[in-house]
């Protein structure tokens, strides 16, 4: 058990992903659209029998970015005049870059959401491994407060809702690093409801350049797993792990709630947060 979280790597990805590798060709890369590379997370997304994603038809616009982190600072980056808020039960890395750019932060616990605020929120919640316990989205909508959703744990989850169709979310960041890309390639996307020529699409919109290769592989990926099958691989294994060591299992099949026994170990925010990525992988491998 960990206190942080490792990406989940099943060894049949790893060498289907070592298969690529050795049959790559500089023309296959060179090939490679953008447009094909939107297409492909789209279907893969919207064919999920395991998490719901609505409205993304509604967030046209998109980009390759290395794992989800890139997109934080430019979202920050985007909103000079609000103040940056996050869950302090979330990723650190939101109050990080908030200092970065001299923005003012505060923890969502701590305040109601104001006006003249920005949010960035994971889904599932990394704080507990499933949701968030306040409709944040259902605030910031009412207020017209921009949000960036961050779906990092997206292909590790089961039963989350994703609905894009509220009109705050201007950003969705996605990747395949925890859950089936081998984390080493940092392979992602980011959907916008709106065009944004920033430091993720300026050289995709200047003269089409962009990570092809990354690309080309999120490609190959996405067409051979489904999400369906990281959950039909993973979750039978992760809830048998969980039963072993009395945990409580989350939304987010590499994360479990402990009990006030753990909470010296594991506390994270407001919750007893255990990564149990390592005890699944030595079983996925026997």
């Amino acid at each position: 058990m960990e206190v942080g979280h490792t990406p989940l790597q099943i060894p049949e990805v790893v060498e289907y992903s070592n298969t690529i590798f050795q049959n790559l060709k500089l023309q296959d890369i060179a090939s490679v659209t953008n447009a094909q590379h939107d297409e492909a997370w789209r279907s893969w997304l919207t064919s999920s029998s395991f998490n719901t994603v609505v409205g993304l038809e509604q967030l046209q616009h998109s980009a390759f970015i290395p794992g989800t982190t890139d997109a934080f600072g430019e979202f920050i980056a985007r909103y000079p005049g609000r103040r940056i808020r996050a869950s302090r039960s979330d990723f650190i890395l939101t109050k990080i870059l908030s200092s970065s750019w001299n923005r003012q932060f505060l923890v969502l616990e701590e305040a109601p959401l104001d006006e003249n605020d920005a949010v960035i929120l994971s889904m599932p919640f990394s704080g507990n491994g499933s949701d968030y316990p306040e409709n944040i989205l259902g605030l910031a909508e009412k207020l017209d407060v921009p949000v960036m959703i961050d779906g990092a744990y997206i292909g590790n989850s089961q039963g989350v809702v994703y609905d894009l169709r509220y009109t705050c979310i201007k950003d969705f960041a996605i990747s395949l690093s925890k859950c089936l890309a081998p984390n080493q390639l940092r392979l992602g996307i980011r959907f916008t409801r709106d065009a944004v020529d920033d430091g993720v699409t300026a050289g995709l919109l200047g003269a089409d350049i962009f990570d092809r290769f990354g690309c080309y592989m999120s490609m190959q990926l996405l067409e051979k797993y489904s999400h369906d099958f990281v959950v039909q691989t993973v979750k039978p294994i992760s809830d048998s792990v969980c039963k072993q060591l009395h945990l409580e299992p989350t939304k987010t099949m590499t994360l479990a709630l402990g009990d006030e026994s753990l909470r010296k170990d594991f506390e994270r925010g407001d919750y007893i947060r255990v990564c149990i990525t390592n005890e699944i992988v030595g079983n996925l491998s026997q």
